[in-house]
């Protein structure tokens, strides 16, 4: 029997389905040659009879699998280069190669076993089994089939080995209903081998990623694929976010999570919240891997919009709060200032005389030491805003520093007629604090309290400061008779002022520092008149970073 140099076309088994394909070019399957079987069983029997028409070793010739023919004692008698490339063995008839002397001696029995039940019933062979390899101690897994074929009073039988990956062996019915179960979700759904290669999609991932229809992740037949071989599927800049990820999972074996932009089979891109399981046996042996991708792409977009347009308000509130501060020096340092200038002035007349007029020079020159004052209160206030600032500690006693500071604004409040009370608790212990930023507190309340007393107003102008003692903390307190406060709740926010004609930075300054210190600032109003500012401090106070 003559063996042709080239068989032009030859029968090939595509998951149950019988092909003819032209030699060589394994990846042609034109649709009007093929036929789809229910089961294998069927597409035996159809093979069988396609081969009794043609010429059977032709036929193994022009396989691109290893196949072989095998008389019915067991013996090869013909052999294609694909099985002796795999197997490294040469068959030469008469009396050659038994067949089974290729397979792994552990495979053996239940290959001798499963070819008696051929032998003795006629139907086909179908087993799992391991081949020899060209080199020692190798092997390849294989599904053999095999079939009996007459050829005049003998019986051969064609042998044909397809090389399959053995974890789609082992888990198949888990896989043919995994795979099943994922196709049926309408999201993007998709599992990976316990090693982190990707191996199937659903029908809703191939098409967003634009698979072809015959691919092998279509089918849960991607074998061969590294733990990284889906990053082709994302976007390049998250390729290093989603590699550490993925690896974390792989090597806690514990479920995860993503966010990363999927590339569109048209050359788009969404972004999508990825996140995988691991599916384990009950005696906790990982199995699969099995994902879902849910779309956020809407969501992302809509929050990057939002965040733009916050970073777009954040700046123009920036812009306008530069703007007030502008304002705020320029009001606060230019009258205080001219002011300075007019009372050197007026000092300086009264001076010049020939009879000098000291106690008009004397109130100018008060007038002086008050604004210039001022605008040490306004630079400080201003510098404290900005500059991040450590407090100095050192022991105080809140007595003292009430009565300087109070001694300090005397010529300002007389000279606006305002009446100021001091009621100090005589016990007082001392605290440590920073009597520098503390004094500046005092400065600011009572200044404050100035500025909310009205001549016009019915009551009396009266300030009243108090020094208290509680179980762990030393207060001041600084009463005002005035209108009280409008908006209790904003008193101390940056630039917020009762008065037109000036912008508040001290109380907010006040408050950081009270709180720098571990105490804090409040501000209540009376119940018949005015306001009260509550300044505590702990008995010891563990001082932190101000503002």
């Amino acid at each position: 029997m003559g063996i042709p140099e080239r068989c032009n076309e030859y029968p090939a088994i595509f998951r149950n389905t019988l092909l003819m394909l032209n030699a060589g070019r394994s990846r042609c399957r034109p649709p009007q040659r093929c036929r789809q079987f229910a089961d294998p069983i069927g597409l035996l029997e159809e093979l069988e009879a396609m081969t009794a028409a043609i010429d059977i070793r032709a036929f193994v010739q022009g396989s691109p699998h290893p196949s072989w023919l095998v008389h019915s004692d067991g013996h090869c008698i013909y052999a294609n280069l694909a099985l002796e490339q795999l197997t490294g063995a040469r068959v030469e008839p008469p009396g050659g190669t038994y067949w089974l002397d290729l397979l792994v001696d552990d495979d053996k029995p239940q290959a001798i076993h499963a070819w008696q039940e051929s032998l003795s019933t006629g139907l086909p062979l179908r087993i799992y089994v391991r081949l020899r390899g060209a080199r020692p101690a190798s092997y390849t897994h294989v599904e053999l089939i095999a079939f009996g074929h007459s050829d005049g009073p003998e019986e051969i039988w064609l042998f044909t080995a397809l090389q399959f990956h053995p974890s789609i062996h082992q888990h198949s019915p888990l896989e043919a209903q995994l795979r099943t179960t994922l196709n049926l979700i309408p999201i993007q759904t998709w599992y990976a081998t316990p090693a982190g290669a990707v191996v199937f999609v659903n029908e809703a991932t191939a098409s967003y990623l634009g698979l072809p229809q015959l691919h092998s992740l279509r089918y849960g037949e991607e074998v061969g694929g590294d733990w990284e071989s889906h990053l082709i599927f994302i976007h390049p800049e998250d390729h290093p976010h989603a590699r550490r990820q993925w690896a974390a999972c792989l090597r806690q074996h514990s479920a995860g999570d993503l966010q990363v932009r999927l590339l569109e089979g048209d050359g788009g891109n969404r972004w999508f919240s990825v996140r995988a399981e691991p599916l384990k046996t009950k005696g906790g042996d990982l199995l699969y891997w099995v994902g879902i991708n849910i779309d956020i792409d809407d969501a992302k977009r809509a929050g990057a919009a939002l965040d733009l347009a916050k970073e777009r308000i954040a700046r123009a509130s920036q812009l306008a709060t530069i703007a007030e501060l502008s304002a705020f020096i320029s009001h606060e340092i230019v009258q205080p200032i001219s002011a300075v200038v007019a009372n050197a002035s007026a000092a300086l007349n009264w001076m010049s005389r020939e009879t000098p007029d000291l106690a008009r020079a004397k109130m100018a020159i008060e007038g002086i030491l008050r604004d210039g004052m001022a605008v040490g209160n306004v630079v400080h206030e201003t510098r404290a805003l900005f500059k991040h600032q450590s407090p100095s500690r050192s022991t105080i006693q809140l007595n003292d520093l009430v009565k300087q500071v109070l001694k300090l604004l005397e010529p300002t409040l007389r000279a606006r007629n305002i009446q100021v009370s001091a009621d100090l608790h005589p016990g007082l212990p001392t605290t440590e604090a920073d009597a520098i930023q503390i004094q500046q507190v005092l400065i600011n309340l009572i200044h404050n309290a100035s500025e909310a007393l009205v001549p016009q107003y019915p009551h009396p102008q009266t300030i009243t400061v108090r020094t208290l003692l509680s179980d762990d903390s030393v207060i001041v307190e600084v009463d005002d008779s005035g209108r009280g406060i409008e908006a209790p709740e904003r008193i101390f926010d940056a630039f917020f002022t009762n008065k037109d004609e000036r912008l508040g930075v001290g109380l907010s300054v006040s408050r950081s520092i009270a709180e720098a210190h571990g105490g804090s600032l409040i501000a209540i109003n009376l119940k018949n008149c005015g306001a009260r500012f509550r300044l505590s401090l702990p008995r010891n106070s563990l001082l932190i970073d101000v503002i």
